[in-house]
């Protein structure tokens, strides 16, 4: 099972937007164990986080449990399950064409094109939160240029959901293997989820 913890908050500036993400990251988290798995911490007890040559966090104590988290101006994101996961969330907003070239795939360039302008700012942090997800999950992190990797076409072992949240908020999971993942009957705290009509390259094991 994967699900995915969400909660929005009104964002500070500076310093302090970075402490709040990372408190409700770590809340998030505190939840999703006690709620799946019936691990509970006392407040001055936390669980021991390590990071792995990418640095992937992981749960020293718990090996078998994986999570990850992401945050976006407004909303924190938290994916815990039995599987490798990785999360990415992002609002959707302008963009600089010249990032293109470091993110997208030809296919991926060619799609953009054929698509109203309207819908490039979507279509580009959709694809944008697919490739993030899968890195995150992989543990491969910024060692694999974005570019290599295409949902003009498959990618091979692993499954990916996504979803677009109200207030234009996009929002991508992968896990590793071939079982496909169903986590939208698993989203808490989310404020009016709704499904984003994708093709098999957005949604398949």
């Amino acid at each position: 099972m994967v699900r995915i913890y969400l909660e929005r908050y009104e964002a500070p500036l500076g310093k302090k937007k970075r402490e709040l993400e990372h408190e409700l990251g770590k809340k998030l988290l505190l939840i999703g164990l006690k709620d799946l798995y019936g691990i509970s911490f006392e407040s001055q007890d936390q669980p021991v986080i390590v990071k792995g040559e990418h640095g992937k966090p992981y749960l020293k104590d718990f090996p078998h449990i994986n999570y990850n988290i992401s945050h976006t101006d407004g909303l924190v994101a938290c994916g815990i399950g039995d599987r490798q996961l990785g999360i990415d969330v992002e609002k959707v907003r302008p963009f600089r064409n010249s990032i293109l070239r470091k993110v997208f795939s030809d296919a991926e360039k060619r799609h953009m094109d054929e698509i109203p302008e309207s819908e490039h700012s979507q279509y580009f942090f959709r694809i944008w939160t697919l490739k993030e997800s899968y890195l995150k999950a992989s543990g491969l992190g910024i060692t694999v240029p974005l570019t290599t990797i295409s949902f003009a076409c498959s990618v091979p072992d692993a499954s990916f959901y996504q979803t677009m949240l109200k207030g234009d908020y996009v929002l991508s999971i992968c896990t590793l293997g071939d079982e496909k993942i169903n986590p939208g009957q698993n989203l808490v705290f989310s404020a009016g989820a709704e499904s984003l009509l994708t093709g098999p390259c957005f949604q398949k094991s």
